[in-house]
């Protein structure tokens, strides 16, 4: 399990004084930066770092110095934990931004609430990471609202009727997607018509996009993540199946959108984040992590960037691990970049949405803001 501290922490020791700032707050980074969620990972962390930077060079909070304790958890439930119980414990942090999966997520809420030392997910939709559980934070939405505004996006804008869903059995983000899709398009009229399963590390989905070409679906809903979906992408489109897919906030990554060939084009995604969101939070992050990272920010960036923001709004309550989490549960109608933020008593956060769809742009895929959902 690799350990680094973030560069700027090495000159400062808790009591002196350097420029001004005094003393540091120390915060735990728990993100897979290698594996198959590397991608991920570091846009998540390129995003953490920005708004660290920001915050430090303007004199800290209360005169101390964020220090970012960056551990890797590869990916792995296990490597997850032990992150976490390092970064509580021996690390002393205040609060710990991420894991980025929700099954990671979930496999850290029992050390969570025994250590009680909060834990704030960018990425984290499934509905159970939160649940019950006062030190489990999310900066994102959850799936019961994301399955929901897919589906009405397919059905009341897109006018599709009958849908076909392929679920990775090893993500409980995944299978809470999926859940919530199918039920929010039935229950606006439309129909399910295949349901189709495949495991972390397949290769080969012919066999499942057959019957989905089969059932005449008009769509497929496939929340994923590399590489499955996309060689799940590619895959429907030497097989025959020419309906649009659609998926979630896990598309919304290089990796995907322009790793997946030409059939990505016309799909359509719910994400957390637009750069052509108009309001001066986007374009100011936007024009920031352009300049430090000499490229464009996209939903993971953004809600790394939030993680951080949330907690520092909650450090005005104290910079202890308590004082944090009563901190976060404070929050109200806090004005974000990936938008209005106010967490609610089960530590999910109520936001908007915005439907992507994917097209062409200098060459290169983009997706493209079509609109924004409120809760």
């Amino acid at each position: 399990m690799k350990s680094l501290k973030f560069p700027f922490a090495a000159l400062l020791f808790a009591g002196i004084c350097h420029s001004g700032i005094c003393g540091e707050i120390k915060v735990g980074v728990n993100l897979p930066l290698s594996g198959n969620l590397t991608s991920y990972g570091k846009a998540t962390l390129d995003g953490i770092k920005l708004k660290a930077e920001e915050i430090n060079a303007a004199g800290g909070v209360n005169g101390s110095k964020l220090v970012l304790i960056i551990e890797d958890n590869k990916g792995d439930q296990t490597e997850t934990r032990n992150a976490y119980k390092k970064l509580a414990g021996s690390d002393k942090v205040v609060a710990v931004l991420g894991p980025i999966t929700s099954t990671n997520a979930i496999a850290v809420r029992r050390d969570a609430a025994e250590i009680k030392v909060p834990v704030i997910s960018p990425t984290a939709t499934n509905d159970k990471v939160t649940l019950k559980n006062p030190y489990m934070f999310k900066a994102c939405f959850s799936d019961s609202f994301q399955g929901k505004i897919a589906a009405n996006y397919a059905i009341k804008d897109k006018g599709l009727k009958t849908a076909a869903i392929l679920i990775d059995m090893n993500s409980d983000y995944s299978k809470g997607l999926c859940e919530s899709f199918k039920k929010a398009f039935e229950t606006a009229g439309g129909k399910v018509v295949a349901q189709e399963s495949y495991q972390q590390k397949d290769t080969e989905f012919g066999a499942q996009l057959k019957k989905i070409k089969e059932s005449n679906a008009q769509t497929l809903f496939v929340p994923g993540y590399p590489p499955e979906v996309q060689l799940i992408i590619k895959q429907a489109k030497v097989i025959g199946y020419d309906s649009r897919l659609c998926g979630a906030d896990g598309w919304d990554n290089e990796a995907v959108i322009n790793g997946s060939g030409p059939n990505v084009e016309g799909c359509f995604i719910v994400g957390a984040f637009s750069r052509e969101d108009q309001r001066p939070a986007v374009q100011n992050f936007v024009s920031s992590f352009d300049k430090m990272y000499k490229t464009k920010p996209g939903t993971f960036e953004a809600l790394g960037y939030d993680t951080v923001s949330m907690l520092i709004e909650a450090l005005k309550k104290g910079s202890t691990p308590e004082a944090v989490k009563d901190g976060l549960h404070a929050i109200k109608d806090f004005e974000a970049v990936t938008g209005k933020i106010s967490v609610t008593s089960e530590g999910d956060v109520e936001k908007n949405a915005v439907i992507l769809e994917i097209g062409k742009d200098g060459g290169k895929f983009v997706g493209k803001y079509k609109a924004t959902v409120n809760p």
